[in-house]
């Protein structure tokens, strides 16, 4: 491994003369920076892992034992039954709704056990404290209920967020990063709240009028808490969610500082109102509540997380169509990442190849989305420039990975591929060769050259001069119905109709495939030259080598 020097990287370092030679320069030792030891950023994440789940486990042991002590042994184990029943089906809502770029497993857990454990045991002791100086009882009262858990349940909630888009502001990409981690950490909180009340009623029920009492009491609360309205903490910490979604992709430092703010005095006020409509308003004056004020809520934030989702599958096919624009992508690619039905289908397909042709559809889509964020990052301001070297290393991996993947035939879906001025739609690309083997390629397209003719339309592909002002994308010629055959090109009768494929653009295939795709399609004329230091683009294609536009790119 090398180490850089104390000039610039670009920079040679000056001959040295030897040390014998009479006059000789006296030779420098190279100045080591901060890149670190190998072996020494994976020992730091696996102590810092570490750390954190000892912290987490002595949070835990603390707030169960506090919660074992005001629940006794029976009411523990009869709440704890009770709470671990919504939470799987809860969690399983938030991934579902994540699936475009799942966020990694480790953070979830943190997450969860956060607030579990964390949130839970700081707003037990706050709100213990503040109901003492209240003159409440020792379990809260309907003040400290109204006016004080809201607010600190909420900042304790809300706080891992803050600080997972903090540590995380690469990868934490918007309001539906948010809106997991919020249904994860009100999911935890939920669980631990919820053994704590359904021990209590049980405990209570059973000392007043037996173990069966307790239990129908403890079992008519599970379902109020936990089947009616299972979506509380999380639908609260949503309103926070979302203002911390909506900074980390705003340019405006007003906004990035207001909007957290904003979101968190949202979820105090509907937590508060839940809490009130709980407390003061008795049992007909709950159910009002719930049902036209908690219910409408609810469903507008289920109707906005869908309206997100969406959403984002448009600007990842927006992002993802400035690299088909520059010569990176073929337009065949975006459906199968930016439509949950392509990304499903091009698994399905690569299912039948065996684990590793899944494996390598599952990190194509993983690398292409990631690719898309970090666009949206770039034309949105709100990343410095280290971000294309990023975007760089993503390319060169999704060149790289590309091969290996067996692409489903194309179905109706693909007229979701974004169109650029300049070129027609593509027709979807038919593979016809072997089954998928186990080996570093996989096979490729077999379908029409990139940029062919949309419907109605054929003809044959002119030449393309390297270079030349205004041949920047293919041209098209010709009537309908009139192509000429031949490798790539339409056939006779057969409009946008491939009959093979043809030289370039991929890498050789294993022998008995069909011949590669041609070359992928070339950046549109007009736009600025390569940033320096880029690789070129696919071998065989016509444009100008990379394709990048200025940082930072236009809106």
């Amino acid at each position: 491994m090398s180490y850089p020097s104390g000039g610039p990287p670009e920079s040679p370092q000056p001959a040295v003369e030897s040390v014998g030679e009479p006059g000789g320069q006296y030779p420098q030792p190279n100045l080591l920076g901060t890149h670190p030891v190998p072996g020494q950023r994976r020992n730091q994440g696996i102590l810092i892992g570490v750390v954190v789940a000892v912290a987490f486990a002595i949070a835990g042991l603390g707030i169960f034992a506090i919660v074992a002590k005001s629940t006794g042994a029976g009411g523990f184990m009869w709440g704890l039954g009770f709470a671990f029943i919504p939470v799987i089906p809860v969690i399983a809502l938030y991934l579902w709704l994540d699936r475009y770029e799942p966020e990694p497993a480790k953070y979830i857990l943190v997450a969860l056990c956060w607030g579990a454990f964390i949130a839970t045991l700081a707003a037990i002791f706050i709100n213990t404290q503040v109901s003492e100086w209240m003159h409440e009882t020792g379990s809260g009262g309907n003040r400290s209920a109204v006016f004080v858990a809201p607010p600190v349940e909420e900042f304790a909630k809300g706080s891992i967020i803050l600080l997972l888009a903090l540590l995380r502001r690469k990868e934490f990409d918007g309001i539906i990063d948010s809106l997991v981690y919020a249904g994860m950490v009100g999911v935890g909180f939920a669980f631990t709240e919820n053994i704590l009340y359904y021990g209590r009623i049980f405990r209570q029920l059973s000392e007043e009028a037996g173990s069966d009492e307790g239990l129908r009491g403890a079992f008519v609360l599970f379902v109020i808490r936990g089947l009616i309205s299972p979506f509380a903490h999380p639908l609260f910490t949503s309103f926070t969610a979302i203002g911390i979604g909506i900074a980390v992709r705003h340019r405006s430092t007003v906004v990035r500082y207001l909007a957290p703010i904003v979101g968190y005095l949202g979820a105090v006020l509907a937590h508060g109102l839940w809490n009130g409509g709980a407390s003061w308003a008795g049992g007909g004056g709950f159910i009002t509540v719930y049902l036209f004020l908690m219910v409408p809520i609810f469903i507008a934030m289920v109707v906005f997380a869908l309206v997100m989702r969406s959403r984002e599958g448009q600007m990842i096919a927006s992002r993802l169509y400035d690299y088909v624009r520059f010569g990176w992508l073929v337009p065949q690619d975006v459906p199968l990442i930016a439509t949950l039905r392509g990304r499903k289908a091009l698994r399905q397909n690569a299912k039948r190849y065996g684990a590793q042709a899944e494996t390598a559809a599952k990190a194509f889509q993983h690398n292409a989305t990631e690719l898309a964020y970090l666009r949206d990052k770039i034309v949105r301001q709100v990343i410095g420039p280290e971000a294309l070297k990023t975007e760089k290393e993503l390319l060169d991996e999704l060149r790289a990975r590309r091969p290996s993947v067996p692409f489903p035939p194309m179905p109706a879906f693909a007229q979701a591929v974004p169109q650029y001025q300049g070129a027609p739609q593509y027709q979807a690309p038919q593979y016809q060769g072997p089954p998928y083997q186990d080996g570093p390629q996989g096979p490729p397209y077999g379908g029409p050259v990139p940029g062919g003719p949309g419907p109605g339309q054929s003809g044959r592909v002119q030449d393309v001069v390297p270079g030349q002002p205004g041949q920047g994308a293919p041209q098209y010629s010709g009537q309908p119905g009139q192509g000429q055959g031949g490798p790539g090109q339409p056939g006779p009768g057969q409009p946008g109709a491939a009959q093979g494929g043809g030289a370039g653009g991929y890498p050789p295939v294993q022998p008995g495939y069909p011949a590669p795709q041609p070359g992928y399609p070339t950046r549109q004329p007009g736009y600025p030259a390569t940033q320096p230091g880029y690789p070129p683009g696919p071998p065989g294609s016509s444009g100008t080598p990379g394709g990048y536009g200025p940082y930072p790119p236009s809106q």
